[in-house]
């Protein structure tokens, strides 16, 4: 399939925004914070589009355990956003922990 990015493209991508993230917030915490977050839309986009092309088919086991992180994913940053907890880096810990199960699905 011509044009299709990779889901390791995705999460490399989404980790090259999150670093250069934390690059800005050095010099500029208030907008290094809005560009932390920022850096998890295309991950978001590229899943949610995953999903909706699924809808109505068989999930394999891999494609639960990565839809449990994407909801997880939304659900902390809508919790950090609301100010009801400050947790930045069990977001990236949920990012290497979906890249893990990119990995494995590959090498299985």
């Amino acid at each position: 399939m011509a044009g299709q990015i990779s889901e390791r493209k995705v999460i490399v991508f989404t980790t090259f925004l999150i670093v250069f993230a934390g690059v800005v917030r050095l010099l500029k915490y208030s907008i290094g914070i809005v560009l932390f977050y920022l850096a998890f839309v295309p991950y978001i986009i590229y899943r949610i589009s995953y999903y909706r092309k699924l809808k109505g088919k068989e999930k394999s086991q891999h494609d639960r355990y990565r839809f449990a992180i994407l909801v997880a994913i939304i659900l902390t940053i809508l919790l950090n956003l609301l100010g009801l907890q400050d947790v930045e880096f069990f977001l990236l810990f949920l990012l290497m922990i979906d890249f893990l199960i990119v990995i494995n699905k590959k090498v299985s």
